[in-house]
């Protein structure tokens, strides 16, 4: 049975939004949805020729340690409360997998509403947020010499100066967006709010910015990127020059806390957040590109996936002089593991060894030392949500 909606449902799918996530309806967010809609595959299962159920698949890259993959972001998965637990959204959401699969995507994200709710379908917890807060009299008194200048713009205006410099931060290349120009203006429409700090140097380019959000109370940073520790220590500056404006300061950073950079850290609040699950959609692609560390020898991995059957074998691993080679294999696997488990340890968020330990995994503790080697170490990271 086909799902896709086409354009002459929209309407009807942003009706549904609206109602199932009590959104209130305005022209901004008309337009932002539309940008939105008009840029994914669109799913949706009618009763009685009405729509119940509805969710999204929007294509993207990311760059993934210097590996372009194919991602296909998962959202506005909902379904009327009437047809509430009657399997919709899962069958709307193994038809886009399903979907992915047939057109070459390696990868899926999502934000969950439910953490178990996804495992389900093969998702896993792989990203977390940290989120900082701090009285404005607690703000550290800075004394720098200041060599560069800081423009002020909306984020609508200001996007095309920082798309470049976006792409080239290493924190956007652990598992993070290639973010097309469309998203960049939909992030604008989106948050009519954002403001951004573009920070340039003496010959006037780009160093550095600030995506941020002045309330009432508190200046939300949103985002923090720098080439280079002046500036760095030049934005710091101009977020505690607005100390006597706001009561708080916040920021939700894509990476794990640092505190030692303080002078007095009790004054700062810290809270882990999860943030957004991720899958491996075509195994054998993901690990034939895969940015593995060092070469190791022959492995055999048992992976279970209920979802995607492709995945679900006994797969023999190996690099050597650099070249990958995976293949399904006959030879029993000397670790067992779920496409979930296999996912965590894949992205840097947790390591096979950690995961044997806890009983997620199970299989040779040798095994599982020399393929930890190769993977990535560095905890992935993501700032974009859909």
């Amino acid at each position: 049975m086909n799902y896709r909606l086409n354009t002459t449902d929209e309407a009807d799918f942003y009706q549904l939004y609206l109602y199932a996530f009590n959104k209130p309806d305005s022209p901004q967010r008309r337009a932002f949805f539309s940008q939105r809609y008009q840029h994914a595959w669109v799913y949706g299962l009618k009763e009685q020729h009405r729509l119940v159920s509805g969710l999204y698949s929007i294509p993207f890259q990311v760059n993934f340690h210097q590996v372009i993959y194919q991602m296909n972001g998962i959202g506005d998965v909902m379904s009327a409360p009437e047809f509430a637990g009657r399997g919709g959204a899962g069958t709307l959401l193994r038809t886009a997998l399903t979907e992915m699969v047939a057109k070459g995507v390696t990868l899926s994200y999502l934000a969950p509403f439910s953490f178990h709710y996804y495992r389900r379908f093969g998702y896993e917890q792989v990203f977390d947020h940290t989120l900082y807060q701090i009285a404005s009299s607690d703000l550290p008194r800075l004394k720098i010499d200041v060599h560069g200048q800081i423009q002020r713009l909306p984020l609508a205006t200001a996007w095309p100066q920082l798309q470049d410099f976006y792409t080239a931060q290493p924190s956007s290349q652990r598992g993070g967006l290639l973010r097309p120009a469309w998203w960049w203006q939909y992030l604008g429409d989106k948050n009519p709010a954002w403001e951004v700090a573009l920070r340039f140097d003496a010959q006037q380019q780009l160093t550095g910015y600030l995506i941020y959000q002045r309330t009432a109370t508190t200046f939300d940073i949103q985002e923090w990127q720098f080439a280079d520790s002046a500036t760095y220590q030049e934005l710091a500056l101009f977020i505690t020059k607005h100390g006597t404006s706001y009561q708080q300061f916040s920021y939700t950073a894509p990476t794990a806390a640092q505190l030692d950079r303080l002078a007095e850290p009790y004054a700062l609040t810290v809270k882990t957040v999860p943030y957004m699950m991720a899958r491996i959609v075509n195994l054998k692609d993901f690990f034939q590109r895969y940015p593995f560390t060092c070469d190791f020898a022959p492995i055999t991995l048992q992976v279970s996936d209920d979802i995607l059957p492709a995945n679900q074998a006994t797969w023999q691993l190996q690099r050597q002089q650099g070249q990958t080679q995976i293949a399904t294999s006959t030879v029993a696997g000397e670790l067992k593991l779920s496409i979930q488990s296999l996912t965590k340890a894949s992205f840097g968020y947790r390591r096979l060894t950690d995961l044997l330990h806890y009983g997620e995994i199970s299989g040779s503790q040798q095994v599982a030392q020399k393929l930890d080697q190769a993977l990535v170490h560095e905890a992935p990271c993501l700032i974009d949500y859909f």
